[in-house]
């Protein structure tokens, strides 16, 4: 099988990588603070070398030589260094003789100037950054398999590529725009809302107040960010039937303590891509979650969730398909076009935390109603298991109810270390994952998936993690397959208020 490397996209890499490193906080690859400038040393003056008495060689032959003599002159007494050194200020040679990691560092807290802005005091605030996830597949299938589908075949892509602008607008609100010029280009999220006054009823605060292109609330791997996400793909029942970024209203907030989190909202249409699944022309989307147990600052939780979605489809058609928790291996489920006249989506959801101990499961059921088949019902599941080798924990976010960003114990820094020695070397963790799909009812056959997903993830830092999948897929009558994923993905230290 050949690997295809598409030039074009790694260009695109290597320009945003630079992009998003010189736009991380100082310390975000866990190397702390910048080193201090070294001293400056003056210029030596000029005949420093040379012989008492004499004048130093000029590489400029004096006027009225004869040719040959300036020719002679002027090849042999020309010293490369000593005019490039004699060339510069007192105050550019220290500069100059800084080593190449206090060069890059200066470098990247200049960049850091210009990806954040600040306008009016304080009245327009802007912070544009790059997020990045690129991934390696190589895929092989059994006999059934390839004589069903083909021969996968191996890719080196970028599974996203997006550039940020984030900030907040008179001090009250803040605001993101962002668009993906990754495997689903297009919009990513473009939005406002409320940072601490919410939408008021007869002086009574309902909650936050979310307006534009934002993720409809509903299931808990859904509305964790990708970045979050323990495996790289979301499971397949999340990513076959949960509804992704659509334009619309939400309003949010949290009780009992922050022992509940609830939102809901109204949505129109979005991207209409398979991040988007159950894609609607008007929608009507919550969930809520609790959080029976919660201890020691999130170490040990019990968090309990349902969701619920009611939706039009778009054109009264509707469509499920799935690939094998692989963005860059072909869908093989697939119900094709449905002629629908309503859909709702019901989810439960359960997560567990008991130190670096985690687990999370979910089932999604999809009611299809008034087919050419009479009302459908399909659904999928999964449950997941995690441990973290070094002893972190997962990050939970008690504001929206769904795990968050995780900072290691230690970062990695700059090779010096590992995770299996006493010195910094980042965190690591195991995950594993059964997952399934069934778009298989009253005549309609969409087929049936399961997956066994096993992943290890080295955390570089909060901001850099390198993942590590194998994914045995195995569709009824279709045959199985095997997939072996590499992903390095990158996403800076949000502002302060952000995720």
């Amino acid at each position: 099988m050949a690997v295809v490397v598409p030039l074009r996209q790694l260009c695109r890499l290597a320009i945003l990588v630079g992009l998003m490193v010189v736009g991380a906080p100082a310390g975000a690859w866990g190397q702390g603070d910048d080193p201090p400038a070294p001293q400056a040393t003056p210029t030596p003056p000029p005949g420093v070398g040379a012989p008492s008495g004499e004048e130093p060689p000029s590489a400029v032959a004096e006027p009225g030589a004869s040719g040959e003599a300036q020719s002679s002159d002027s090849t042999s007494r020309v010293e490369p260094t000593a005019l490039e050194t004699g060339a510069l200020t007192e105050e550019e040679v220290p500069i100059a003789r800084r080593s190449l990691a206090e060069k890059w560092s200066a470098f990247r807290q200049a960049a850091q100037g210009l990806l954040l802005w600040d306008f009016f005091n304080g009245g327009l605030t802007v912070r544009s950054h790059a997020r990045v996830k690129a991934d390696g597949t190589a895929a092989w299938g059994d006999d059934p398999f390839e004589s069903y589908y083909g021969e996968p075949d191996a890719s080196l892509k970028l599974r996203e590529l997006s550039l940020f602008a984030q900030g907040t607008i008179d001090h009250r609100m803040r605001y993101s725009l962002g668009f993906d010029f990754g495997a689903d280009i297009g919009l990513a999220e473009a939005f406002v809302e409320g940072r601490e006054q919410g939408l008021t009823v007869y002086g009574y605060k309902l909650g936050q107040f979310t307006v534009g292109f934002f993720q409809e609330p509903f299931s808990f791997e859904r509305v964790m960010s990708g970045h979050d996400i323990a495996l790289l793909e979301r499971a397949l029942p999340v990513w076959t039937f949960s509804p992704g970024n659509n334009f619309g209203y939400m309003l949010y907030n949290t009780a009992l303590g922050q022992r509940m989190q609830w939102a809901a909202g109204f949505f129109s249409l979005g991207r209409h891509n398979e991040a988007n699944a159950s894609n609607s022309v008007l929608s009507v989307s919550g969930r809520v979650s609790v959080l029976p147990i919660y201890r020691n600052e999130g170490r040990n939780l019990l968090h309990l969730g349902v969701s619920y979605s009611r939706r039009d489809p778009r054109g009264g058609v509707v469509q499920y398909r799935s690939r094998p928790e692989a963005r860059f291996v072909d869908f093989l489920v697939d119900t094709g076009e449905i002629e629908a006249g309503g859909i709702q989506l019901f989810g439960a959801e359960a997560v567990a935390v008991a130190g670096p101990l985690h687990v999370q499961s979910e089932a999604i059921l999809s009611r299809v109603e008034k087919t050419d088949f009479g009302d459908l019902d399909l659904w999928g599941y999964y449950v997941q298991v995690g441990w973290f080798i070094t002893g972190e924990h997962r990050s939970y976010d008690r504001g929206s109810g769904v795990f968050t960003r995780l900072a290691p114990t230690t970062d990695f820094v700059g090779g010096a270390g590992n995770v299996f020695t006493g010195r910094p070397g980042g965190a690591l963790e195991v995950v594993g994952r059964l997952s399934g799909v069934d778009l298989d009812d009253r005549g309609l056959e969409g087929g049936e998936m399961r997956n066994l997903s096993v992943g290890l993830n080295w955390h570089l830092s909060a901001t850099s993690v390198v993942k590590l999948n194998w994914v045995n897929s195995s569709v009824t009558d279709r045959g199985r397959a095997n997939i072996v994923l590499l992903r390095f993905q990158y996403r800076p230290i949000p502002l302060p208020g952000w995720r």
